[in-house]
């Protein structure tokens, strides 16, 4: 358990719960006991519920992993009172790490985030988590771009499988972000009236929160687009290279035909070996430019 506390705010960071932490949470804050059962295990799905005296949310945070080259969403699930944030996930969150440390080790930002509300302090740590988000996106960028500058030079068989480890990863992201849609509307809607005297105030900032979502929305939407047309393209290649050798055995199957079977009847003298060799030799230069000339070479 991290805990930080700053002008009358206390953030409480809670990594792989166990049961005697689900007893301080009941204790102290009088957490409802299916809010507690939600949080070992994780509840797999999003959510915002609303109490009297405090709110439950369930979002998920997209972490890339290199081994397995694809987004893992990792659930965070967050309680806010009315001058405490308390952040709960069975699992390492990198940016939420990082958060904790910058403000230990940094007093502006510390008072900067601890300055008003939990609201507040919410929408700074929201801030970071999308940053983070946007971040992941980096390496998704990189991969539609190496495979955009393969995809034309004859490595059209060896991309069948890039392609479609970045469409996963591109799935995976967009499933882990797109309930925190929801979840921002809501509290910019509902949620501000928890705090009365700053609603107005909050208000502002979780709008804010919704068109940084919306830019981290539209470029994980853009993704999907570029991946699904370099698909498509991908494709078209692999058919027309396919199609360009099928036709390529068929004109010259055509072409050899015609001379073996004339090879064939003039078998029957053994003695006639030139004329076969000719016959055959002239037979292929005769279906050769006839092709040609029908442009089907």
């Amino acid at each position: 358990m991290k805990i930080i506390t700053e002008n009358g705010l206390t953030w409480t960071d809670i990594e792989k719960p166990s049961q005697k932490d689900l007893d301080w949470l009941k204790n102290n804050f009088n957490i409802h006991t299916i809010v507690l059962d939600e949080l070992i295990p994780a509840s797999q799905r999003e959510k915002v519920e609303y109490f009297d005296n405090y709110m439950f949310l369930a979002m998920h945070v997209p972490v890339f992993h290199q081994a397995k080259k694809t987004t893992k969403p990792i659930e965070l699930d967050i309680l806010i009172a009315e001058n405490q944030l308390i952040t709960i996930h069975n699992e390492p969150i990198e940016p939420l790490k990082d958060f904790i440390k910058k403000c230990e080790e940094k007093a502006d930002l510390k008072s900067k985030c601890f300055g008003s509300t939990s609201g507040h302090l919410f929408y700074w740590l929201s801030e970071e988590l999308l940053n983070f988000g946007e971040r992941q996106l980096v390496h998704i960028g990189k991969n539609i771009d190496r495979i955009e500058d393969n995809m034309f030079n004859g490595m059209e068989r060896e991309l069948i499988k890039e392609l479609l480890i970045v469409k996963r990863d591109i799935l995976d992201f967009r499933i882990a972000i797109r309930p925190l849609c929801r979840i921002f509307h809501s509290l910019a809607n509902r949620g501000i009236n928890f705090w009365p005297e700053k609603s107005d105030d909050l208000k502002i900032y979780f709008n804010d929160l919704i068109g940084d979502y919306e830019r981290v929305w539209n470029e994980i939407d853009n993704y999907t687009g570029t991946i699904n047309a370099l698909e498509d393209t991908h494709a078209n290649l692999l058919s027309n290279k396919t199609n360009t050798i099928i036709r390529t055995f068929t004109i010259l199957s055509f072409i050899t035909f015609p001379a073996m079977l004339v090879a064939s009847i003039l078998q029957i003298n053994p003695d006639g070996r030139w004329i076969i060799a000719t016959t055959i030799l002239f037979t292929t230069i005769f279906m050769w430019a006839y092709f040609k000339t029908k442009k089907w070479l």
